[in-house]
C-alpha cells in the first residue's frame, strides 16, 4: 500500500501581547514585539487590524529568512 501525501495551508495563532487605548478619533494599538502600530474606528475594529498585520509581518519574516526558520522548526 503506497501513502499519499496531502498538502494544505495550515494557520497557527501564536499569542502576543499588544497594548489598545481609546482617542477621540477610535481606538490604537501597538505591539512592542514584533513592532506594530494600528488603528481602527473601534475596539473590534483595532484588534482585527492588529491581527492582520501581525499575520502579514510573521509572513513577511518567514519568506525573508527560510533557512533559518526551516532550522528552528526541526
Amino acid at each position: 500500500m503506497t501513502s499519499q501525501v496531502v498538502r494544505l495551508h495550515v494557520t497557527a495563532s501564536i499569542p502576543i501581547d499588544c497594548d489598545f487605548w481609546s482617542e477621540d478619533d477610535g481606538w490604537k494599538g501597538r505591539c512592542k514585539s514584533p513592532s506594530v502600530a494600528v488603528g481602527g474606528s473601534s475596539f473590534e475594529d483595532a484588534k482585527k487590524n492588529m491581527a492582520s498585520e501581525l499575520q502579514a509581518q510573521i509572513e513577511r519574516i518567514l519568506r525573508e529568512h527560510p533557512k533559518r526558520s526551516a532550522r528552528r522548526i526541526a
